[in-house]
């Protein structure tokens, strides 16, 4: 009988250390209770994977690379006369997921020399009109008809006051990056700033003093896209920005309906 004994208890303690502890767990009436002490380690818990960024993310950093990749190509360019006038290319700035997009004609003499749209004068108030609709340069993307800047003299980059409109060839050639950077963006809407980027956009002849006011269609169907002045032409007529605080209202009153 001993010797059965010394057999049964031999029998258990090889069990107990070979047995996976979840088999200790139950006793076969329904009621747990706890594992043995004894036997071999429980193997450590699966570290849980990292979660996936939100895609959200991913597309933003998407939009990232390739603003950089053709911010890379306007670098290089030498489509026009322009690219081998200029000293920087103003290619843009602001957010890659921006729901607004703001356009200029082109870069003026303190944005050849940053390398930045809307800097200067006319970039402080178009921050100050910005921030009038809690937009922020942060917040939208601002870009340019042409990327380089065109001047009266291209001798003298140096001299204020060397600016002039870009010519029909000059947009032509540039034309693709700014289609790039708008559909890369994907912005909600978009805003030409002046009657050059009005016209270009619109695909008009009509001056701004009549475009403006009322919404038109970058690519019909596509983008709802609003003409106002320029911040350089309301430094110079400041009687017209009653006129962009409304148009600047109408956008606001869209961006918010565009959120319920």
């Amino acid at each position: 009988m001993r010797d059965e004994l010394r057999g049964l208890i031999a029998q258990l303690r090889a069990r107990a250390e070979i047995s996976d502890p979840e088999d200790w767990k139950t006793d076969g009436s329904g009621e747990g209770f706890a594992a043995p002490r004894v036997g071999l380690a429980c193997a450590p818990a699966p570290t849980p994977a990292p979660e996936s960024p939100p895609a959200a993310a991913l597309e933003t950093l998407a939009e990232a690379a390739a603003l950089s990749s053709l911010r890379a190509e306007v670098l290089a360019c030498r489509a026009c006369p322009l690219g081998f006038q200029r000293l920087n290319p103003a290619f843009g700035v602001g957010f890659e997921d921006a729901e607004v997009m703001f356009i200029g004609e082109g870069p003026g003499f303190e944005e050849d020399r940053q390398g930045e749209p809307f800097v200067g004068k006319a970039g402080q108030l178009l921050d100050n009109i910005l921030g009038a609709i809690r937009l922020s340069r942060k917040s939208v993307y601002l870009a340019n008809i042409v990327k380089c800047h065109p001047m009266v003299d291209p001798s003298d980059p140096g001299r204020r006051g060397n600016d002039r409109p870009p010519t029909p060839e000059e947009m032509a050639a540039c034309r693709r990056f700014l289609d790039a950077q708008i559909a890369i963006v994907k912005p909600r809407f978009l805003v030409a700033l002046g009657g050059v980027a009005a016209k270009v956009m619109i695909g008009t002849e009509t001056g701004i003093m009549k475009l403006r006011g009322r919404w038109h269609e970058y690519n019909p169907g596509e983008i709802p896209l609003l003409p106002t002045f320029h911040p350089a032409f309301l430094l110079r007529s400041p009687e017209h920005k009653r006129d962009v605080w409304e148009d600047m209202k109408d956008l606001r009153r869209r961006l918010d309906a565009d959120e319920i």
